[in-house]
């Protein structure tokens, strides 16, 4: 049997099978086989996956299916005729190769059983032959039809999959869901299939390794008749001769490579648009870039992705650079785990983010702040000993997303302290917190993550990119209530951040109330709304718009304000409908809702009433104000969310008892809800298998509120549609506006048409401003009234210029008399 040689020196053409080295030097003219086109398709280097192409094929594996385990990978159309194309290229290059390598005895007895096969021999047919699922021969395609059961219908293959894996519908985009059902059914099938659902990406299944087992399935599951008619004594000499042809001409795959070497149809220069040139950029970029990594990238979609992961797996652990387990399975599952892995430590409850950055033990007492430099020596009321203690008793204050945003300024700020600056929190001076702006503009890089990771993973960074104004405004005002904090409280005797903002140049700006649609664009929004059908959703939008522009009510409140809040009122003579709020901060206000409004909201609630949608017992959560109830009742039932359901029988009937949770969900139903029942969620087995947990609630409020996310989502996607609209249409107003309009736009749009109709400081009740003065931005005379000012100015300046040299003529010739 020959050796194996060095290879040349010269390194391969990416997208050329390479031959050989040590080879003479090749005579002028057209070299031998390049009819076989091998210079523009197919990889660069012979692998084992190709070997094992062709083993799957001698066995009766199918071509598509043989192709798509082991050389999909490298790129290419899902066309029966690129599989046959490639058979043909991958069977030339072994024959070039092993002539090279003086493979002659084994060639003779491979070549003649490898272009034997079905698939190999160049369709001849007409029009249409050679199309995808098309094979060159009556017989065969007689044979695949009598062979391949009809192809399920993409929603009822869908569902299977989501309930074999456990995915929801909603993860994977329409094209994905076609290119996924495509890869199992065939381009023939997915070309006819449409309203596929979005959906997410899961976790690919194993690769199917190179292995004995692995293929002896395939063989099992494949027809016979679809292989070569050999003998036995002959197929175990082709598998020989194969095998023999694998060992010399061969080789594995390195991180060190050029991505051209082994992939192919345009996939190297793709990847290179992204700055990867070899495999070991590519493992280094999934790495980076997690699960998703291939939207980063020019059409590689979810399966080119997923086939390219799998080959790659035991390249990249062979290399000594496995793939993260955040490059394997998606964010939602790691979470899952996670919370696996807390609950069974007895932590269920704790955050997603602590402050956890250094034990108080392994800080010297310089920097843990027991001797910090303005640490009162007087004992405080947090009885807090070091200033990671201090700082948590600060953060116990806050709930929610508050105390997670807080908690993240907290703990990044506690770490420059600590690594950057070297000095303990409570040692901190003025120059320290201009530094530390400084820093906030220009982070190093080795302390910024170019994606979000979970604070455990051991790429995380404090940092994503550099603040800008805004942010770093946002970061000295959490850090400014901190440090007050700490001095109200006795830990710190001095406030190093009292009064900093004007020194850092961070002042809080005025409001912009300029973020308003005028009467015209505001018609021209409601001419695009009423354009669109009459549906649940269309009504439901309407609800949200008219509701933020006639009542002035933030986001938050949009979503927690419950119909409980309305009551009915005589005043001067005429009823009106009244709405009490718990706005910012825990400030009950009351608003007023116009009668066509009231009618919507009812309208609305009808509609969530046909869809069977609303109270669900099993949910907990009540999506509430970020403020205490103002009764014990209110606050009992904002925490549990069932009190009138676990309320004991005595003394009352059934019937009162229905009466009253009737009562009782009527009165905590949503100003705005779900028109839709969520997707159920996703769990873990014990094995840590994703699944569809059905009889998880999955609906995010008890009542069916709708969130606040949604809220502005689907407020932000009408306006973009507004512009759309207005940059088409003549005379439309202008389309800049509507593409930066939120839910903020509404209520500002509220305060400058309702200043001009009453007193400062009823609207500043209506807003829930705790000062005048911030209410007195929208009395400020706007750009209007200082043009019309101006303009009688002028007027005036102008008349009284042309008078003045006839008073002087007039003064002149009275004293000449």
């Amino acid at each position: 049997m020959p050796t194996e040689v060095v290879a040349s020196e010269v390194a391969p053409v990416p997208g050329q099978f390479t031959a050989n080295a040590g080879v003479p030097p090749r005579r002028r003219g057209r070299p031998r086989g390049a009819k076989t086109r091998l210079l523009r398709e197919g990889s660069g280097e012979l692998g084992r996956h190709h070997f094992a192409f062709l083993r799957a094929l001698l066995d009766g594996v199918d071509l598509e299916r043989a192709w798509r385990l082991y050389l999909s990978f490298t790129g290419g159309p899902s066309d029966r005729r690129h599989f046959a194309t490639r058979l043909r290229l991958v069977v030339a290059a072994i024959e070039l190769a092993g002539e090279a390598r003086g493979c002659g005895s084994e060639l003779s007895v491979a070549l003649p059983a490898l272009r034997a096969l079905p698939d190999f021999a160049v369709a001849k047919a007409g029009r249409g032959a050679g199309k995808a699922g098309h094979i060159s021969t009556p017989e065969a395609a007689l044979r695949s039809a009598s062979s391949q059961p009809p192809s399920p219908s993409l929603e009822e293959w869908r569902s299977q999959y989501c309930g074999a894996t456990g995915i929801d519908e909603d993860f994977y985009t329409e094209a994905e869901w076609l290119e996924l059902y495509g890869e199992e059914f065939g381009a023939g099938a997915a070309a006819g299939q449409t309203g596929a659902g979005k959906a997410g990406h899961l976790a690919a299944p194993p690769s199917p390794a190179l292995s004995a087992t692995t293929h002896s399935r395939l063989v099992e599951g494949s027809s016979a008749a679809a292989a070569p008619r050999l003998s036995a004594i002959q197929r175990k000499a082709v598998v020989e001769a194969l095998a023999a042809l694998e060992r010399v001409l061969s080789r594995e795959a390195s991180l060190e490579d050029e991505a051209g070497f082994w992939l192919g149809s345009g996939i190297p220069r793709d990847l290179a648009k992204v700055g990867v040139k070899s495999l070991g950029d590519l493992v280094n970029y999934i790495n980076i870039y997690g699960f998703r990594w291939h939207r980063r990238v020019p059409r590689m979609g979810v399966v080119r992705a997923r086939r390219l992961l799998e080959w790659l797996t035991p390249i990249a652990e062979a290399g000594g650079r496995p793939f993260k387990e955040s490059a394997r399975r998606p964010e939602t599952d790691l979470a899952l785990l996670r919370r696996r892995e807390l609950a069974g430590r007895g932590v269920a409850g704790a955050e997603p983010f602590a402050l956890v950055p250094i034990v108080d033990g392994a800080l010297s007492d310089a920097l843990s702040g027991r001797q910090g430099e303005f640490r009162s020596h007087e004992a405080n009321v947090w009885g807090a000993e070091t200033d990671v203690q201090a700082i948590s008793q600060w953060l116990s204050r806050y709930q929610g997303q508050t105390r997670r945003d807080y908690t993240r300024i907290a703990e990044r700020f506690y770490l420059w302290c600590i690594h950057v600056r070297r000095k303990a929190l409570s040692s901190l001076q003025e120059p320290d917190l201009q530094a530390y702006q400084a820093f906030l503009a220009a982070p190093p890089a080795d302390w910024v993550q170019e994606r979000k990771v979970r604070r455990e993973d051991a790429s995380w960074r404090p940092f994503r990119g550099p603040l800008g104004r805004n942010s770093q405004r946002h970061e000295f005002t959490v850090l400014g209530s901190m440090f007050s904090a700490m001095h109200e409280k006795g830990y710190l005797r001095a406030n190093a951040m009292a009064n900093l903002g004007r020194t850092l140049g961070l002042l809080k700006p005025s409001i912009d109330v300029r973020r308003s649609l005028s009467e015209r664009q505001w018609a021209f929004a409601m001419e695009v709304l009423h354009e669109k059908p009459d549906t649940p959703e269309r009504r439901r939008l309407q609800l949200m718009l008219e509701l933020g522009s006639t009542t002035g009510l933030r986001l938050s409140e949009l979503a927690t304000t419950r119909l409980k809040g309305f009551r009915r009122e005589l005043v001067d003579g005429q009823e009106a409908w009244l709405l009490d709020v718990i706005g910012k901060g825990g400030k009950p206000r009351t608003v007023m809702v116009f009668d066509e409004i009231k009618t919507l909201l009812e309208q609305h609630h009808r509609d969530m009433d046909a869809a069977g949608l609303g109270f669900d017992s099993r949910v907990e959560r009540v999506q509430a104000a970020n403020s205490l109830p103002t009764t014990a009742a209110g606050e009992r039932m904002a925490g549990t969310g069932h009190e009138l359901d676990s309320r004991p029988d005595e003394g009352v009937g059934q019937a009162l008892q229905d009466a009253l949770r009737a009562e009782h969900q009527q009165a905590w139903r949503p100003l705005v809800g779900i028109l839709k029942r969520p997707p159920p969620r996703r769990n873990l087995d014990r094995l840590g298998v994703p699944f569809l947990n059905r009889e998880l609630p999955s609906q995010a409020d008890r009542y069916g509120a709708l969130e606040r996310s949604a809220i502005y989502k689907a407020l932000r996607r009408f306006f973009r549609e507004v512009a759309v609209a207005a940059a088409a249409r003549d005379g439309a107003p202008g389309s800049a506006d509507f593409l930066n309009a939120s839910t903020h736009w509404l209520r500002h749009t509220f305060a400058n048409s309702a200043v001009k109709q009453m007193q400062p400081q009823v609207l500043q009740s209506l807003l829930g401003h705790s000062d005048l003065r911030v209410t007195s931005v929208y009395v400020k005379a706007d750009a209007v009234d200082l043009v019309r000012g101006m303009r009688a100015m002028q007027r005036a300046a102008g008349s009284g210029t042309e008078e003045a040299p006839r008073r002087r003529a007039s003064a002149a010739s009275t004293t000449q008399k």
